[in-house]
């Protein structure tokens, strides 16, 4: 079988006559730089498109991330009361920690003081701080208080027993008056100030 004359032979018919300027290397060099020219604006031009449909797409993002951004703020502003009344929370609970463990220490300190007083000694005034006692006290009799203070030296729950003063009462009942104030051990252990 034998294949048409046309199939795999190139021809072309041009009616126009040739310019020698085509065939010239300056014609040949203009045609080509034509051909390319035109390639070369159709390819710029869809770059160009192309930046301009990614420019839209990049604003869309940028858009909903200022949405997103804005919707996660105003979640976190809502929260703010949560936070200060959590915060204010803690304060409290820390307050009442330590309150707890001044209370336990000022309970121990009058446990004490209270087992080692005589019958005869009763208290005016009973200062207690984190780190001290201090009491303003009166005797019936002068034994008493010096049972009193020999108590208060032997027990290990207070150190630096010092005596403020010392005077004869006239309150009934009473022989003598006396300020003594001592630190107490278990703050000094523990490193608490004065």
């Amino acid at each position: 079988m034998r294949l048409p004359a046309f199939f795999g032979h190139k021809r072309s018919i041009n009616l126009l006559p040739k310019d020698a300027f085509e065939s010239s290397t300056l014609g040949v060099i203009l045609e080509w730089s034509l051909v390319f020219g035109k390639w070369a604006v159709i390819l710029t031009q869809l770059v160009v498109m192309g930046a301009f449909l990614y420019r839209f797409t990049l604003d869309r993002n940028l858009t909903d991330l200022r949405k997103a951004i804005a919707r996660d703020v105003a979640v976190i502003k809502s929260y703010d009361q949560v936070e200060r009344e959590f915060v204010l929370a803690q304060k409290q609970i820390n307050a009442a920690k330590e309150t707890l463990v001044t209370q336990d220490l000022m309970i121990k300190t009058l446990t004490n003081i209270e087992l080692i007083t005589p019958a005869e000694v009763w208290y005016d005034r009973v200062t207690i701080t984190p780190a001290t006692l201090a009491l303003t006290a009166y005797a019936a009799s002068l034994p008493a208080f010096g049972q009193f203070l020999t108590a208060v030296q032997r027990n290990p729950f207070f150190n630096g027993v010092s005596i403020g003063k010392i005077e004869s009462s006239t309150t009934k009942g009473a022989q003598m008056q006396f300020d003594v104030s001592m630190t107490l051990a278990k703050a000094v252990d523990r490193g608490v100030k004065k």
